[in-house]
């Protein structure tokens, strides 16, 4: 009976030691990363003094917007389609809804027959008047009476009138017309659907872009932007046309620095009668500074991660990882040019990726040994 507890006291602590154990080996080992993988770290490189800066950018229209309709109906007819050119004010597609036709007429009638009230009224007080200036005729009571009748009437006439009128501003609204000249980029109902509160409202009938006249948005470097000034030149090219040049002048700054990369937003206006460039092309647009103090900084392009919402590298510190967020520059042979809180001589990860979590203890060793 006595060797049976004290069997199972020595199974307890036998457990009790093993999972002690576990834990210290845990304890001790990195939860994030392999002790046995060595990462391979460069220094980061400076480039001779930069004269011109060479960004990124995206091509946008000027104008462009979604045509939705205003009030609940049925499209009756498209006129357009995706690649039509259109002009300001032309009717791009009519949509129709029977209540508001009979809302309208209603709402005239209502206009016909406060008008004939107001008549009958305004010529009662009239005969009314004209009684008065006999004297004894007509008591005080019954021309007060009279006259204020018809000063009824006659608000019942602008009231009617007014309520006709917004009905037929909404009637108006059955007609979808162009806002601007441009063209149509998408059209996403047919015949047929309906369209309005209660139905399929978050659907763009049509989309149309401006194309004569494009905007070009970049993020200048923090350090670069003693350089940026309203009415500037820019040069850009586009993938299209490698072998082409366009001009445009800065016409807008937004005054404002964004944290996380650092940077400012410009715009560039661009004529483009000819309509050779389109919206959503990629272009580098190269801005003329006057910084020699120091070069510009290249990594590979291994080294630079780019998720949804930053660019950043992976930076040793006390041979611990960290993300610095970057903003890209000009792209070269196997290296891009990157801006932010970087200098020549940190220690990047050569080959960086998401994995990698910011703090993580790492094993380096010189990139090439």
């Amino acid at each position: 009976m006595t060797r049976f507890p004290l069997f199972l006291l020595t199974l307890f602590l036998a457990v009790l030691t093993s999972c002690e154990h576990h834990e210290e080996k845990e304890h001790d080992e990195d939860p994030a990363l392999d002790d046995d993988i060595r990462y391979e770290v460069i220094q980061v490189g400076a480039s001779r003094p930069t004269r011109e800066l060479n960004l990124p950018g995206e091509l946008e229209s000027y104008y462009e917007t979604d045509l939705l309709p205003r009030v609940s109906s049925y499209v009756k007819a498209l006129h357009v389609d995706i690649g039509d050119k259109v002009v300001k004010g032309q009717v791009l597609a009519e949509l129709e809804a029977p209540e508001l036709t009979a809302n309208l007429t209603e709402a005239f009638s209502k206009v016909k027959a406060a008008e004939a009230v107001y008549e009958t009224s305004k010529a009662t007080y009239q005969r009314v008047l004209r009684a008065s200036r006999t004297l004894g005729a007509i008591s005080p009571v019954d021309l007060d009476g009279g006259r204020t009748k018809a000063i009824s009437d006659s608000l019942g006439v602008v009231a009617a009138q007014a309520h006709y009128a917004s009905v037929q501003q909404l009637v108006s609204y059955l007609q979808i017309t162009a806002p601007f000249t441009g063209v149509i980029t998408d059209r996403r109902l047919s015949p047929g659907a309906f369209v309005g509160p209660g139905g399929q409202n978050t659907i763009p009938i049509l989309k149309i872009k401006q194309l004569d006249r494009l905007r070009l948005r970049v993020a200048v470097p923090e350090a670069y932007l003693g350089d940026i000034h309203p009415g500037s030149p820019v040069q850009f090219s586009v993938r299209s046309f490698p072998d082409r040049t366009f001009t445009g002048h800065i016409n807008r700054i937004s005054n404002a620095v964004r944290p996380e990369t650092r940077s400012e937003l410009i715009e560039i206006d661009i004529a483009n009668q000819k309509e050779v460039l389109k919206p959503g092309m990629y272009a580098s647009a190269r801005l003329p500074v006057s910084q020699t103090q120091e070069g510009s900084l290249y990594v590979p392009k291994s080294a630079l991660v780019n998720t949804m919402d930053r660019s950043y590298v992976i930076r040793m510190e006390n041979g611990k990882a960290r993300r610095v967020t970057v903003q890209k520059g000009d792209d070269v042979i196997g290296e891009v040019q990157v801006f932010g809180e970087l200098k020549a001589g940190d220690l990047i990860l050569k080959t960086a990726s998401e994995e990698i979590p910011d703090g993580a203890a790492l094993n380096v060793q010189p990139a090439g040994k």
